[in-house]
């Protein structure tokens, strides 16, 4: 009995040493994942960064998305093979084609305002340069 119940608060406190050491990290985690938005964000060139790696992304989301829908090509071309089940393969296929694309939408949208938020940014410099 005395060597269950040493088990047991042993198991406990392992338990609650895990959940205070997760927490923690998260919580770091998060806290650093706000000021590197926070300093990322400042000069035209961070914005000139960032719109290519939303390009690069949006790029890389539509060829992902070219590989499904060549995936959904075949899953029409071979319907012979799968029988019932190429119609839950076509439709996750097409869901996912689509989710990519919009996805990859969204990216060059943001793409597209990083490079706005750049060239008011690098205005703004110039003229405050050319008033001094």
């Amino acid at each position: 009995m005395e060597k269950e119940i040493r088990k047991f608060l042993t198991s406990i406190s392992m338990l609650g040493l895990l959940a205070s050491c997760t927490e923690t990290g998260t919580l770091e985690a998060r806290n650093d994942n706000a000021s590197m938005a926070a300093q990322s964000i400042r000069t035209f060139v961070d914005h000139d960064e960032l719109a290519r790696r939303y390009e690069n992304r949006a790029r890389k989301l539509l060829e992902i998305a070219a590989e499904h829908e060549k995936r959904l090509q075949y899953y029409e071309d071979k319907s012979y093979l799968y029988g019932r089940h190429v119609q839950n393969s076509q439709s996750r296929a097409t869901a996912l084609v689509q989710q990519y694309k919009r996805e990859a939408e969204k990216a060059t949208e943001a793409a597209f305002h990083h490079r706005m938020a750049s060239q008011l940014s690098k205005r703004d410099y110039i003229a405050s340069r050319a008033s001094h």
